[in-house]
């Protein structure tokens, strides 16, 4: 029986995707257009992403000056704690200090990585616009050359009507004479 019903199924599938090929190979345009559509949803998902990526970028930059600041900060505040003789003051800003230092080389490295990241994300994004334009503009080749067949065709009827002998034709010009 599962067989049966598998089999059945596929017979299925393969006639609705034959079905979906005759009707694609019918109208190229459309399915162009679809193709377009989607690249377009796509780069602007893409865009949002790269500028998303911008902003992580400007935060921990922020980040990573106020770290540098604070440290700074906190390199004054030993110099008046080992002036002053406040031992455990001393001891808790030095404590701090390297905290502080630790953390501005990580997010230096963090930055200068997001910022390559970011770098290569717009490349690729700018890529991706210009391909994309490309097909637009393919796409719009494909357009012109669909209305000139169209065209012509319809021209050629016409004017295959009238070199032809059709009955309205003849009894046309029998009516001019």
């Amino acid at each position: 029986m599962r067989n049966i019903l598998t089999r059945i199924k596929n017979n299925v599938s393969a006639d609705l995707h034959d079905l979906l090929d005759q009707k694609e190979q019918k109208r190229p345009i459309k399915m162009l257009n679809q193709y377009l559509r989607e690249c377009e949803q796509e780069t602007e998902r893409v865009r949002l992403l790269v500028e998303r990526q911008h902003q992580l970028k400007e935060k921990f930059s922020r980040e990573y000056e106020e770290a540098k600041s604070l440290a700074e900060k906190r390199a004054h505040q030993v110099e008046v704690a080992s002036r002053a003789g406040e031992v455990e003051l001393y001891d808790f800003v030095v404590a701090e200090i390297n905290q502080y230092v630790e953390r501005t080389e990580h997010l230096k490295k963090v930055v200068q990585e997001v910022s390559k990241q970011l770098e290569e994300l717009q490349h690729k994004y700018m890529k991706m616009k210009h391909k994309l334009k490309d097909m637009q503009l393919r796409h719009l080749e494909l357009m012109g050359r669909e209305n000139t067949v169209q065209a012509n065709q319809r021209m050629n009827k016409v004017l295959d009507h009238q070199s032809g002998a059709s009955p309205s034709r003849l009894y046309f010009e029998e009516m001019e004479y």
